[in-house]
This record gives structure tokens, C-alpha cells and sequence, in this order.
């Protein structure tokens, strides 16, 4: 079953205003537009699946923590408790001691919200997959209900959030320093959103995100996968922009 809402947020450390410091505020318009998108997500949906990049396929443990000190800040974050799924024609995911950044940053902005999630599952998925690969998992992911650690299973209304940035080759200061095919490269996966196609990102060449260093191939692939067979989707774009060189999106797609 596809989502019934889907959403990208990127994944900057930066987003932890512990780390951005003085320039904490440049990111205000940023870290609202991430409020904005996984609150609309959490709120349409009974679970919620969210997927990013890590160095396998794996979920993480029960209170495995996510840690900012490597980037600066004595700042520690959790996941909410977390549901089970049984995704089918997937093998069993490894278990995560610890919170890869993508996952640090989806929990630093949840304890963010004014609500908390109802029920969470999370993953992560290597960067090396496959279009068909990820695809297959984002259809898995999202066609099973959640199982808690009690017992029962979700209504069907499965939300899905992808974590991912962009291209890092925006400006001649940016990490990969400056490409001029990065910003055109980013302004397409900013359409697949903005027109609700997001099948579009299964034409994501994997070559071209490596050598832009793009930090979300997968992941957006994963959500193209979950939404491919479903209806026609309705786009909006919060937010898009490369303030430091790297390609930030927050997008949002939900069901008419």
C-alpha cells in the first residue's frame, strides 16, 4: 500500500542550533519547514516510516542513542519508541547500537514537535543500492501495518520521511566545490516534488549523485518506490535552497 503521506528533509548537523551557533537563525526559515512537513506527515498517518542513509540495511535498538559530539556538540538524541514491521521478500535488518546522522537529525527534530509521533518505525539503508533495490524496499516498507511491542497492528495508513541532502557542489565553498550541473541536478528532484511525480526520482543516476555527493539518493528512491503504484500525489515544495553550498529540499507529498 503507498503512503498516504510522504515528505524528504535534509540532514545538516547544522540543524542542532547547539552546532550552528551564531548562525543558528540563518536556519530558522529551514527548521521550520522540516516542523512543517513531518508534523503534516505524522498527522495523516497511523505509523510512520522513516529512512535514512547508514551502513547497512538495519533498524536501531531500543533507545539507541545519536550523538552530535563528532560535529562539535555535547548534544545526545533518542528516537521515540519504535514499532516493528515484517517487510516482506526483505532478509532480517541488522540491529543499530547507535544513530547514524540522518537518523540523529529526524530525532533531534521530532523531540522538536508539539506532538510526538504515534507510532515509529525506523531504518537505514546503504548507499551503494540500486534503483530496483531501493524501490523494492520502499514498496516493502510501506505495505505492511506496524506491530508494537504489545501486541496488534496499525490501520493501513502508512506516512513515509526520507532524510536526505542534496547535491554538495552548489558554490565554489560548498564540500565538492562547484559543478554546474549540481544546481539543475537538484532543481529536478525539486520538480518530481512540486508536480507530485515523485516516480521521477527512480531516474536518479546513482554515478551522477556520487560524484555530486549527494547525501540522499537511496532514501529518495526508497520514496519513489513506496509511491510508484499508488494514486496521484499532490506536491508542495517548503523549502529549497543551498545556503552553504549544499542543496537543502523539504517536500512534502500527500494524497488528494
Amino acid at each position: 500500500m503507498p503512503p498516504v503521506a510522504a515528505a524528504v528533509l535534509p540532514h545538516p548537523p547544522l540543524l542542532v542550533p547547539e552546532l550552528a551557533g551564531a548562525a543558528a537563525a540563518e536556519l530558522d526559515p529551514l527548521r521550520a519547514a522540516c516542523r512543517q512537513a513531518l508534523s503534516a506527515v505524522l498527522a495523516a498517518a497511523e505509523v510512520t516510516v522513516l529512512v535514512g542513509d547508514g551502513p547497512v540495511w538495519g533498524v536501531p535498538r531500543p533507545s539507541a542513542p545519536g550523538s552530535f559530539r563528532p560535529h562539535g556538540a555535547d548534544v545526545e538524541v533518542t528516537l521515540p519508541t519504535l514499532v516493528d514491521l515484517d517487510p516482506p521478500g526483505l532478509p532480517p535488518p541488522a540491529r543499530l547500537d547507535d544513530l547514524p546522522l540522518p537518523l540523529a537529525v529526524a530525532a533531534h527534530l521530532l523531540a522538536g514537535l508539539a506532538v510526538p509521533p504515534g507510532r515509529l518505525f525506523a531504518a537505514t539503508v546503504p548507499p551503494s543500492l540500486g534503483p530496483g533495490a531501493a524501490a523494492a524496499i520502499g514498496r516493502a516498507l510501506t505495505a505492511v501495518p506496524a506491530r508494537s511491542a504489545g501486541g496488534g497492528t496499525g490501520d493501513g495508513r502508512v506516512g513515509l520521511v526520507v532524510m536526505g541532502d542534496l547535491s554538495a557542489c552548489r558554490t565554489e565553498r560548498a564540500p565538492g566545490a562547484f559543478r554546474a550541473e549540481a544546481a539543475g541536478f537538484d532543481a529536478s528532484v525539486a520538480e518530481a516534488f512540486g508536480t507530485g511525480k515523485p516516480e521521477r526520482l527512480l531516474d536518479l543516476d546513482p554515478t551522477q549523485a556520487a560524484e555530486l555527493l549527494v547525501a540522499g539518493r537511496v532514501p529518495l528512491q526508497v520514496l519513489a518506490g513506496a509511491c510508484d503504484a499508488g494514486p496521484a500525489m499532490r506536491g508542495q515544495v517548503l523549502y529549497d535552497d543551498a545556503p552553504y553550498g549544499v542543496g537543502y529540499l523539504v517536500a512534502l507529498l500527500t494524497t488528494p
